[in-house]
């Protein structure tokens, strides 16, 4: 494949066969937790992606990818979603965004490994047994200053790791959205501003090269049927079992990182 670009444009050049094919496999499937649920679907692709790339080259490459992919379930979240939800929350989010993408760009790889590996966990176990829904019987996650505390250390894992901060803001949005069709929209709105502030502040640190662009044009097409895929089986299918079966798959990819992460330090 390398022999059909520029040298300089040539997408995974430094991959064997059986790693594409693998890379591929990992966005195509993951994608349908895109469809499914309308986010999600970067933090375990960037999980997987970083055991055959190099951890900075698999959060620009899922980065990069999920963003134009966000385009396909876009119109759901700006037809269903809260814009007096998702305004209050953009600030905070943008401004930790900014400072946690500064934060990657200087982490060494080993590090930025284990960073992942430990972030991605966290939030999974969280999430899989409910912390922060025990957490919102004590405090109110409506509360503004709650809520903008929230966006804040969202929005700082997502510039750092890439991905993840939904998982957070989804324990708010389930309180503030009273319906299962508003809350995804609501989500999926949010999720595209954070991807795409994300890719911007990328953009102007210098973070996304040329070869990026064509390596994410490349693995777009199976991530676009991927997340059509997750939305159809959101539609016909049992959404718990799909997000508890997520949720193990992510924390089982999370150690495995972490691993990756202390033998390459240690």
């Amino acid at each position: 494949m390398a022999e059909l670009f520029p040298p300089d444009l040539a997408p995974f050049h430094a991959l064997s066969a059986f790693q594409i094919v693998a890379l591929m496999a990992i966005y195509g499937i993951l994608a349908s937790v895109r469809g499914a649920l309308g986010f999600g679907a970067v933090a375990p692709t960037i999980v997987f992606s970083s055991i055959i790339l190099e951890p900075h080259h698999a959060v620009m490459l899922a980065l990069a990818t999920g963003t134009w992919a966000q385009a396909q379930i876009a119109p759901f979240g700006l037809k269903h979603g809260d814009w007096k939800l998702v305004k209050p929350l953009l600030l905070s989010s943008m401004v930790a965004i900014t400072v946690g993408t500064f934060i990657f760009e200087k982490l060494e790889p080993g590090w930025l490994t284990i960073f992942l590996g430990v972030a991605m966990l966290g939030i999974a176990m969280m999430d899989r047994y409910k912390m922060l829904d025990r957490l919102a019987q004590r405090v109110d996650l409506t509360r503004f200053d709650v809520a903008l505390g929230l966006s804040s250390v969202s929005g700082l894992i997502a510039g750092v790791a890439g991905g993840g901060g939904m998982y957070l803001l989804s324990v708010y949005l389930k309180l503030a959205c009273p319906t299962p069709t508003l809350f995804r929209g609501t989500s999926i709105l949010i999720g595209a501003i954070i991807l795409f502030w994300r890719l911007v502040v990328s953009i102007a640190i210098g973070l996304v090269s040329w070869r990026l662009v064509v390596e994410s044009l490349f693995l777009l097409p199976l991530s676009l049927a991927g997340a059509w895929a997750g939305i159809r089986f959101f539609h016909r299918a049992d959404a718990k079992r799909f997000y508890n079966a997520f949720q193990i798959v992510l924390m089982v990819g999370a150690l495995i990182l972490l691993w990756k992460g202390i033998n390459r330090v240690f």
